[in-house]
């Protein structure tokens, strides 16, 4: 007897456009991938979104794949900005901690200087070249001390009021506005009291006025004035025919430091920060320091030689091939 098979037929339906779409979206893994570095960085969606140069509900709907538009366009951008960031943290990773402050002879010189005119409640003026280590001893200053603040000057803060203002937004006035008065007269508020230390870098670029509006600030509440910057800040106090405008300002500068250029010490300092102590490197780097960019170039070529090296030691021929790479001034 023959027996006979019943075979059912079922009738699946024609994937629709919408659902093409959804098979062929971005693999899993790359959603997983970007949110794993979006994680990793502290990115929200909108300012990876602005990295990647794609709307910010563009990637929203893309991660949760609901993107209606072009999924080829994106991922594209995405694999990109991915790949980018990992050439960043390669780059990253092989170079070295740069030390960001180190004690030398001339900053020392500097600390000690800021130190007296909180203590004294007295105006100081520190200046010199560049890259002898003003601004980083600046900042270790403010770090480590309250009532501390540094304002930094730029050619466009010469009048009284963006001066002013550059002071406000130092001490923690946001979005001063209202003129002169009312500006300076936040600022006295806030510093009165404090014994703190105002400190004024790049002083070279305010005007007379700006300058006297420091020094009325100082006057006012007690606090502590550096005057910091290139050799300009201190000629404007003493010479030329702008002196007699400056006479009451400088009369009262209680201490004065003048840092031409590095000391042997300090390259010696630097070196050691870096765990270089060979002679031969350090004739090296003490005739780089006396280069234009001083300290500041030294630093370029010590972190230069270091990645390069991949962590080995730095010796002469590693700095030489780094200076080189640089743009060597022989």
């Amino acid at each position: 007897m023959t027996e006979e098979t019943n075979i059912v037929h079922i009738e699946r339906p024609v994937p629709t456009e919408s659902d093409m779409d959804t098979l062929v979206s971005v693999p899993t893994d790359a959603r997983e991938r970007m949110r794993e570095a979006m994680r990793q960085a502290g990115l929200s969606q909108a300012a990876a979104a602005r990295e990647i140069s794609i709307s910010p509900s563009a990637l929203n709907q893309w991660l949760q794949g609901k993107y209606a538009g072009s999924n080829e366009e994106i991922e594209g951008k995405v694999e990109n900005w991915l790949s980018a960031r990992g050439r960043k943290d390669d780059v990253a990773g092989a170079l070295p901690a740069i030390p960001t402050f180190f004690r030398s002879p001339s900053s020392l010189k500097i600390i000690d200087t800021l130190a007296y005119g909180q203590m004294a409640g007295d105006i100081v003026c520190i200046y010199g070249g560049p890259g002898v280590g003003k601004t980083v001893s600046l900042r270790q200053y403010r770090d480590t001390n309250p009532s501390v603040w540094i304002a930094t000057m730029a050619p466009d803060s010469a009048p009284v009021v963006p001066a002013l203002e550059e002071v406000a937004e130092a001490v923690g006035i946001r979005d001063a506005a209202g003129g002169a008065r009312k500006i300076a007269r936040a600022i006295r508020r806030r510093v009165e009291g404090t014994r703190g230390l105002l400190i004024i870098d790049e002083a070279q670029h305010l005007s007379v006025a700006a300058l006297e509006q420091m020094r009325s600030i100082h006057d006012a509440t007690g606090i502590g004035l550096a005057l910091v910057g290139n050799e300009a800040v201190y000629a404007r106090l003493t010479g030329g025919t702008r002196a007699s405008h400056f006479a009451q300002l400088f009369s009262r500068i209680g201490s004065r430091l003048f840092i031409s250029r590095p000391t042997i010490g300090d390259v010696r300092a630097l070196a050691a920060a870096w765990n270089v102590k060979g002679k031969a490197e350090l004739d090296l780097l003490q005739q780089i320091a006396s280069k234009p960019g001083a300290l500041r170039g030294v630093s370029k070529v010590l972190a230069y030689a270091a990645m390069s090296g991949g962590g080995a030691e730095i010796t002469v021929s590693a700095l030489r091939h780094a200076w080189s790479n640089l743009g060597a001034q022989e």
